[in-house]
This record gives C-alpha cells, sequence and structure tokens, in this order.
C-alpha cells in the first residue's frame, strides 16, 4: 500500500511541480553540467535522466543532491567512470521512500539517477566527433543507504577515451566533443569532476588546477569551447607497462651477478698470491716485506726509466722484498716476455739473481733470499735456484718463455 501511495503522490508532483535541476550531466536550464541533448536519443532530458530522484523523494522533500564524477584513467587510454549521487535522507519518510526506489535502481530498471545509456550515446557521439571507436562498457549500478546518507552509484569503462599523441603522451580532451561541440559545458554548484592519473604517467601539462597528478573541480563552473579542459600526460620514470619494470628487473640481476663474478674472480687472485709469492704472502713475511715497502717509500721514488735494464730488475726486486714474479716484472717495465726472458737468464748466469721454476711461473729472487719465504739462508737459497736453473723446464732458451 505504502509503494501504491507513493506512485501517486509521484504522479501528482510530476503534474505540479517543475522538474528538479540536479542532474549528472544537466542541460543548459538546470544548474548542474551542461549537454547537448542531441547527445542522447532517449526523450528524456539529460538533467532528469541524470540525477533526478523518483517523485517520491522530491514529495518527501529530499534536498538537491551533489553529484560527483570520478574518472580513473588508464594506460590503455580507457577511462573507469564512477557517478555518484548523494542524497541526504533526514527522516523515516524520506529514507524509507528511497529504500523502496533503491531496489530498482540496482536491477537498472529505474528511470531516475545516472544511467548508462546516457553515457552510451555520448560515447557515439564523441566517437563521431574524433574518429575514434568508443563504446560505454560493463555498466553497474548500485544502491545504498548509511543512516541519514542515501548513494546513487553508476559505474562503467569508456574505451578509447584518451588520445594517444605518441612519445608516451595521452591527451585528455576531445572525448568531450560531439559533432555539435562540447557535451560538458558547466559544472552546478552541487557538483565535482574528479580526474586522476593513468599509472605510471604525470601530468606535465594543464589548463586545469590540479595537485599530486589528480585535477579535481568543484562547481559552479562553466567551460568555453575554446578553452576546455586540456591534460597532457607523459609516462613517469617507471612506466606504465610491466616490461618496463622487468627490464629493471633484469639489470639489477645482472648487476648481482657480475659483483658476484667479481668477487669470485677475487677470491681465485688471492688464493692464488698466496701459492705465489708477489703481493701477498704469509703474515710473516707479508709484515716484512710492508715494513720494507714503508721504508722503502720515505725517500723520493727513484726513476727507474733513467736505469740499465739489469739495474732496473735490481731495484724492482729490492722494493718488493727481494723476490718477484717473472709475470710480476714484465708488467712493471712494460717489456716483452721475451725481453725479459732473455736478460733475467742472463741475470741468473752472471748469479745477480735466482730462477725458481713454481708450476707455469718463474719465481726470481736476489741473492740471500729465500724463494720460499722462510728467510734469509744464501746456501740453500743458491742451492735452490742452482737446482732450478738445472732443470730443463726453467731453461729460458724454451720456445714458449714463462711468465
Amino acid at each position: 500500500m505504502r509503494f501504491v501511495a507513493l506512485g501517486v503522490v509521484f504522479l501528482v508532483c510530476l503534474a505540479l511541480a517543475p522538474p528538479a535541476a540536479v542532474a549528472a550531466v544537466p542541460s543548459d536550464t538546470a544548474a548542474a553540467t551542461s549537454v547537448d541533448t542531441t547527445a542522447a536519443s532517449t526523450p528524456v532530458p539529460p538533467v532528469a535522466q541524470a540525477t533526478a530522484p523518483d517523485g517520491a523523494l522530491a514529495a518527501e522533500g529530499v534536498a538537491e543532491p551533489t553529484t560527483t564524477f570520478e574518472l580513473a584513467l588508464q594506460p590503455d587510454r580507457s577511462a573507469d567512470w564512477t557517478v555518484t549521487v548523494t542524497y541526504d535522507l533526514r527522516t523515516d519518510d524520506q529514507q524509507a521512500a528511497f529504500a523502496d526506489l533503491a531496489a530498482a535502481y540496482r536491477d537498472g530498471e529505474a528511470e531516475f539517477g545516472p544511467s548508462a545509456s546516457l553515457y552510451a550515446n555520448l560515447a557515439a557521439r564523441a566517437s563521431e566527433a574524433t574518429g575514434r571507436e568508443m563504446s560505454v562498457e560493463n555498466p553497474s549500478y548500485d544502491a545504498v543507504r548509511r543512516g541519514t546518507t542515501g548513494r546513487l552509484e553508476l559505474s562503467f569503462t569508456w574505451t578509447n577515451f584518451l588520445a594517444d599523441a605518441g612519445e608516451e603522451r595521452l591527451i585528455f580532451n576531445d572525448a568531450l566533443s560531439t559533432p555539435d561541440g562540447t557535451w560538458l559545458s558547466t559544472l552546478s554548484e552541487n557538483q565535482v569532476l574528479r580526474i586522476t592519473t593513468p599509472r605510471g604517467y604525470a601530468i606535465t601539462s594543464a589548463n586545469v588546477p590540479f595537485a599530486d597528478n589528480t585535477v579535481e573541480l568543484e562547481g559552479p563552473r562553466r567551460f568555453s569551447p575554446d578553452d576546455h579542459i586540456r591534460i597532457t600526460f607523459e609516462e613517469s620514470v617507471l612506466g606504465a607497462g610491466s616490461l618496463r619494470f622487468v627490464g629493471i628487473a633484469v639489470i639489477i640481476a645482472a648487476v648481482i651477478i657480475a659483483l658476484a663474478v667479481l668477487l669470485r674472480r677475487n677470491d681465485r687472485i688471492a688464493v692464488r698470491d698466496r701459492v705465489l709469492p708477489g703481493d701477498g704472502d704469509d703474515p710473516d713475511t707479508a709484515g716484512a716485506a710492508t715494513i720494507e715497502e714503508s721504508a722503502a717509500a720515505d725517500p723520493p721514488d727513484e726513476d727507474l726509466s733513467l736505469l740499465a735494464d739489469d739495474e732496473r730488475v735490481e731495484r724492482l726486486l729490492e722494493r718488493n722484498g727481494g723476490r718477484m714474479r717473472q709475470a710480476a716484472i714484465v708488467e712493471e717495465t712494460d717489456w716483452s716476455d721475451a725481453k725479459v726472458s732473455q736478460l733475467l737468464s742472463s741475470m741468473a748466469d752472471e748469479e745477480r739473481i735466482s730462477k725458481l721454476r713454481i708450476g707455469r711461473e718463474n719465481l726470481i729472487t736476489l741473492p740471500g733470499v729465500d724463494a720460499t719465504g722462510g728467510g734469509a739462508d744464501g746456501d740453500d737459497a743458491t742451492g735452490t735456484a742452482d737446482d732450478g736453473a738445472g732443470d730443463p723446464s726453467t731453461d729460458s732458451d724454451s720456445d714458449a718463455p714463462p711468465r
């Protein structure tokens, strides 16, 4: 019975009262967002179709609702729209009237509140104006009351809403146009338009205020055809697509692998230096070498290039604790392997140095220096050097000079 009574009241209100000027996308005669009425094929004006409540709510004295348009822009150039109409239901009768009408709105059967058909017509008109195929997909209706607040909510996806300007730029502008002009000309006093940036993009220019990559416009506000909303978005540092994140992850992984390989190589060199004396020896010998190097570093460095070749080798050996690998001498002097091998053989024949073969390396020592690092014992060192010299494997005239 109550629903029948509400229906009677609704018919009376339609006969006596002017239509309510509360629209999500109203006409020029309403204090709301202006829309070219030719954009909608339905005879119901956009004002009534968008937000005007059923006459039952008007009969109960419900105040003009507030409308919020939220556009969540997407990297694929679509826009997820949410149109929310909020009513202030102060009395039990107002709340009861809203509850009766909410069920019809959730089922998509209501002839009031924001309607997907209106936006589908607008998308078709914008498609004609821009030459891009646009459509409204996945519309959903919801109605809920919490306390004294009732809300009608329409959600849908508007495809190809943003224009692709190339070079990873998207433009918000031309989807608001139709062949006859713009369909969004005003915001009423109780309306808010909120536009959020596509994920992975940033606003680089806009003719309207924005903060934190979000544009929020409150009514009342009018838009002229020549100065309509225009926002330019460009991809930020990380970008919008998952491929960018994959690329970054690959780079990070490559850096980690390179560091691991480098550290492992350094560990191998350190172990080799412990076996083949040079830059690294056992702690006692290394400590003595460090003291000798520190003492030798006090006087000004001698210019070895002014010395004869054999004297230069002797200076190098003195600076390095009396012993060096043959390969290290090649590196220090920047001479060829053959020259160093010939010079060392000549100096060994003159007993100015000793050569000891260790694996594929030659260890060069001054006379009186123990090649094994066990201390200075001239006889033992000489004997070892002689044995090494007598070994055919240490012959400097071999086909491949050792390093």
